[in-house]
């Protein structure tokens, strides 16, 4: 019996986060100046990096075409990648999923100290857009985004009782990254509030 390797067998199948809270049109809110729909084309890569700062900004670049952010932080490379600053030594890799077995590829090239994980299994991800956005994250959330998250910013806090990394890359969206086990909670909290706004 010939023995194939996992990864060559192994093909992941995306799963909507919030498939069952999306209407028709796949939005999770629709209303006048506030609209809330699910990314589903994005894939999140954790990146631990080592004690040599120095190596870890020449490697992140050469091999992911990105500069290594600074603290709360995100910086843009080639293909649209980003990359969140969510540690000192953990930065996040967010990119279209159809790039995700050429950042994959990298894994064994890594030095020393520094790992690499697929999380994109994990997440589902919010995109919102609208001026009423503040206003409705508002309710949920201790931390002000319109005020303080300016662009190319990222903070990891909570939507009422949910663990979350919200980023700004430009200034008329925000994007939401959601564990899969709080989408529910995430996606009831979010459609209510939209009606009180």
């Amino acid at each position: 019996m010939e023995m194939t390797s996992s990864k060559e067998n192994f093909n992941p199948e995306f799963r909507s986060t919030f498939q069952s809270s999306l209407d028709r049109d796949g939005l999770l809110i629709c209303q006048e100046d506030l609209e809330c729909s699910e990314l589903d084309d994005k894939a999140v890569i954790v990146l631990r990096t080592s004690k040599d700062h120095k190596k870890n900004i020449e490697v992140v670049n050469e091999y992911f075409g990105v500069d290594l952010p600074e603290a709360l932080c995100i910086s843009s490379g080639n293909n649209d990648i980003k990359c969140l600053w969510i540690s000192p030594d953990e930065f996040w890799l967010v990119d279209n999923r159809q790039n995700k077995a050429g950042i994959l590829d990298k894994i064994e090239l890594l030095p020393k100290g520094m790992s690499m994980i697929d999380n994109s299994a994990a997440y589902g991800v919010l995109e919102f857009t609208g001026k009423k956005m503040y206003s409705l994250l508002a309710r949920w959330m201790s931390y002000d985004l319109g005020g303080s998250l300016s662009s190319k910013k990222v903070v990891s806090t909570t939507l009422g009782q949910a663990p979350v990394i919200v980023f700004r890359d430009s200034e008329d969206k925000l994007l939401m990254l959601v564990r899969h086990s709080f989408s529910h909670y995430v996606a009831g909290l979010l459609k209510d509030s939209a009606k009180r706004i």
